[in-house]
């Protein structure tokens, strides 16, 4: 993963409209794999476009993931949502094992 995508895409998710938070007991691999096959056209209409998740621990505990499509080329995120979890499952935790930021490529 290249490093310097990290602070440009944090930007981005501040500067996107990714509408409301939705709120969940778990955060599971499938939610976060079924939202990007339904977007796997945007994906692939540009060369540019990546596929990612961003999670952050929150001070209540719970954990922030904000999961989205950003084109590098314009460092602009075209399509996002945010969770707000209690948890996440061992699927998604073992994908971010201490990484705040996963691309998807």
């Amino acid at each position: 993963m290249p490093l310097p995508l990290i602070p440009i895409i944090i930007a981005a998710c501040g500067a996107a409209a990714l509408g409301a938070v939705i709120v969940l007991v778990v955060l599971n691999w499938e939610r976060i794999l079924n939202w990007f096959t339904g977007r796997e056209k945007l994906k692939n209409a540009d060369r540019d476009h990546v596929a990612f998740t961003i999670q952050e621990k929150l001070a209540s505990g719970n954990v922030k993931t904000i999961q989205g499509i950003f084109n590098k080329r314009t460092n602009e995120i075209p399509d996002g949502i945010q969770y707000e979890s209690e948890t996440i499952d061992e699927r998604l935790a073992e994908i971010h094992h201490n990484e705040p930021l996963v691309i998807y490529e």
